[in-house]
Parts: C-alpha cells; structure tokens; sequence
C-alpha cells in the first residue's frame, strides 16, 4: 500500500465523526449510527391540526366535512430514539441535537418546505424561555433553513399558559387558544406560504392556534412540520 493511502487511512480514523445520539464511531455519511437508525420509524399519516386526525383515517365520531385547519406532517413517530432527543433537547440543554432533528425532518418527512418558502418556528412563552435559556423549536427551525435554504422567521410570540401535559384534548384546544400573536414590529410577505416548526404533535392544537394567527394576519398558507408525532394514550391518565 502507497505510503500516500496509509497517511489517508489514519487521518480519516482520527477524524471519524461520532453519532450526535450515542456517540459511537460512524463509519460512512449517515446523520446516525446503524443502531440509533434501527430505533427510529417514520411516521407516514398527515394530520389535520382542527382534530389531530390523520388525513387517511378519520375519526368515526367524526364528520369527514368537519375535518379542517392545516396540514401537519411529522418525520418521525415519538417513541424510540427520537423521543429521547426530544427530551435532551428540551430539557437537558443538549442544544446541537436540534441539528440531528432538522436533519431528520429532511430525511423522513414526506413534505418539506421549497427554497422559496418560509418556516416560522413555533415559540415558546417567556417563561419557558427563562427556565430553558432558549425555544428548541427555534433551533431546529434555524437548522432547518441552514440545509433547505428556506427563510426562517421568528416573529410569533406566546404569552404565559399552563403547561398541555396531562390535558385533555379539549382542554389542550382551550389551553392555547389565543396565546399566539405577531412580535411587535413583526411581519411577513403578504400572501407568504409558511411552515410552522416543532418539536412535538400530539393533537396539533398549537400548532393549530398558531397557523390562526398567521392566516389571519396574510399567509397565503400554513402547514405544520414537527419532528415526532407522539399517539396519545386513550387508557393512559398522561396525556402529553
């Protein structure tokens, strides 16, 4: 072997890139490891924010003609490895994984915003800004931009609200209704076509009080983009 390949087979085992979610050693151009991919399922059903109901199978209580609200698609569903980076996003401060999630969103949603599109993360309130140091929708919309060559546009602001965890769905509907407004000082172009980025979709309602505020104010369209979906338990008292 040519001393010349020796040289360029050492550099690239010391300069092997690790994978963001456990850290082993990966070997080729993948975001992940072969294990971490292994604990990851796509999710493949569109939601409608009104409801929560996938596009292709409504609810029997509910009226096809009733289904409405925006489009949300999710890459992934919650459980597994994506749910984890979830919580060591939100909560653990691990703030590098937002591009591990932006990049899972290219990778497995079914629906990606084009270049001449703009995302608009979903914001958190002050308050969790305060206990958190940062919005981790924002980070994974900001990467989000970095790799589709969208515009990101951080002009939705949300007031104060109890936290959705161990709400109802209804009760999660009522819990954001009106949280959402425009930043002073904020706009968009008229007629704009937006994508609202976030971590989580459960039941889309914020997702759905957002897009509100959006349409209301001259989005031509509004479509929802999360990273998870996470099923809620019917027999389970958590619903988050």
């Amino acid at each position: 072997m040519a001393l010349s390949s020796v040289s360029k087979n050492l550099l690239s085992l010391f300069l092997r890139s690790a994978c963001p979610a456990c850290g082993s050693s990966l070997y080729d151009e993948e975001l992940l490891c072969p294990w971490c991919r292994l604990r990851i399922d796509r999710c493949g059903e569109m939601h409608w924010s009104s409801t929560g109901t996938p596009a292709g199978n409504p609810d029997e209580s509910t009226s096809r003609d009733s289904i409405t609200g925006v489009q949300v698609y999710s890459a992934v569903m919650y459980h597994g490895l994506p749910g984890e980076i979830v919580v060591r996003l939100k909560f653990n401060g691990e703030k590098h994984l937002a591009g591990t999630a932006a990049g899972l969103i290219m990778r497995y949603s079914t629906k990606l915003p084009r270049s001449d599109e703009i995302i608009v993360p979903v914001p958190a309130s002050n308050r969790r800004k305060r206990e958190r140091g940062y919005n981790q929708a924002a980070l994974i919309a900001g990467k989000l931009a970095s790799i589709s060559g969208c515009r990101s546009l951080d002009i939705l602001a949300r007031d104060d609200s109890p936290s959705q965890v161990g709400l109802s769905p209804s009760s999660r509907r009522d819990n954001v209704a009106g949280v959402f407004h425009l930043k002073r000082r904020s706009h968009f172009p008229s007629g704009a076509d937006i994508w609202l980025v976030d971590d989580v979709a459960t039941t889309c309602s914020t997702i759905d009080s957002a897009a509100g505020v959006l349409l209301d104010s001259g989005a031509r369209s509004v479509t929802g983009l999360t990273l998870t979906y996470r099923k809620r338990m019917t027999d389970s008292i958590i619903h988050r």
